[in-house]
């Protein structure tokens, strides 16, 4: 399966996503056959694909969570196998013909097992209706983003970075190394972050390394934030008594982290203050993205101690860090 020509301008709002299926069996009430197969539609950000494949021969290990197959080499790189259908539904897929999604995001690597992979949409990220705001959703306990409907199709949006937190929650986001020194004068940063248990993370490790946060969900409650901040500024207020940094996600339902750099780095008023990407999709190869709409420093989750050393730095002498770190 190949993917579409490369989006050439970042800013836009725009993303792909990889559409495929999970089968499983459906209990029908008042019904002599009581069971029923259904297929849903689920999506993941082209950004964390790296290659679809047949099933590879997996290697069982012991003591491994159950949605955990076994491991497999592809190419030099060991993954662990994890079966969507078990990890979602609690049943375990027996098709013959199930296909493999290789997924590279946050330093990990990680092959999903799926029945059918369908074929890649371009859609905007204010197509996506959040999770939060469905009622058969909570941030807090489901693996869901948010949906989008497309061809006649409701589509889920997986938070794939929930899923491996669930079954390895050590590999969510690291901690803050011992003897971390806080800053001083509690300076304010801005976030913007749709995924609660994230979002609360990072919330708690920078107040304890002396910041105050002013925390927001999704990127367009952030950039309204950011105009109001503006206008006081106008008014005759210090834009430093409001934020002095901001760090966004990029992938966020609504408004992506890429669209709200570039709103800020274009703004007259707001375009002094640092910006930071902190996604699990920041590799080598998509550099250039956040480099385009001026961000001051990208860096992949799970890094919060570093982060943190970055953050302080952008703070206490912008003229010293080097545009667009990678760390």
């Amino acid at each position: 399966m190949s993917k579409t020509n490369i989006l050439l301008e970042t800013g836009t709002n725009e993303f792909e996503v990889v559409e495929f299926n999970i089968t499983y069996n459906q209990n029908k009430p008042n019904s002599a056959n009581n069971v029923k197969k259904v297929q849903q539609s689920f999506g993941i950000n082209v950004a964390k694909v790296r290659e679809i494949i047949r099933m590879p021969k997996l290697t069982k290990m012991p003591n491994l969570p159950d949605v955990v197959y076994g491991i497999f080499r592809l190419r030099g790189d060991i993954y662990p196998a994890v079966d969507l259908s078990k990890f979602l539904y609690n049943q375990e897929n027996t098709d013959n013909n199930v296909k493999m999604i290789i997924a590279e995001f946050n330093n990990l690597k990680v092959g999903f097992i799926v029945n059918e992979v369908k074929k890649i949409h371009r859609i905007t990220w204010s197509q996506i209706v959040p999770a939060d705001s469905m009622q058969e959703f909570s941030t807090d306990s489901t693996s869901i983003i948010g949906l989008f409907r497309i061809e006649n199709n409701n589509v889920l949006m997986l938070d794939v970075e929930k899923i491996v937190a669930d079954i390895a929650p050590t590999s969510a986001i690291d901690d803050i190394e011992e003897g971390f020194e806080a800053v001083a004068n509690t300076p304010i940063a801005i976030t913007a972050e749709d995924s609660a248990i994230i979002r609360k993370m990072i919330t708690d490790k920078m107040n304890i390394a002396g910041f105050k946060l002013d925390p927001y969900n999704d990127g367009i409650s952030c950039w309204e934030r950011m105009q109001k901040i503006a206008d006081e500024v106008e008014k005759g207020s210090t834009l430093s008594n409001f934020c002095n940094i901001v760090i966004t996600d990029i992938e966020m339902p609504g408004m992506d982290g890429y669209t709200l750099t570039k709103n800020i780095k274009t703004h007259p008023i707001l375009k002094e203050l640092p910006v930071v990407l902190f996604s699990s999709i920041i590799t080598p190869d998509l550099l250039h993205k956040g480099k385009s709409v001026g961000a001051d420093a990208q860096m992949t989750k799970p890094q919060i101690g570093e982060l943190l050393q970055v953050v302080r730095t952008l703070i206490t002498d912008k003229s010293s860090v080097n545009r667009n770190p990678v760390m």
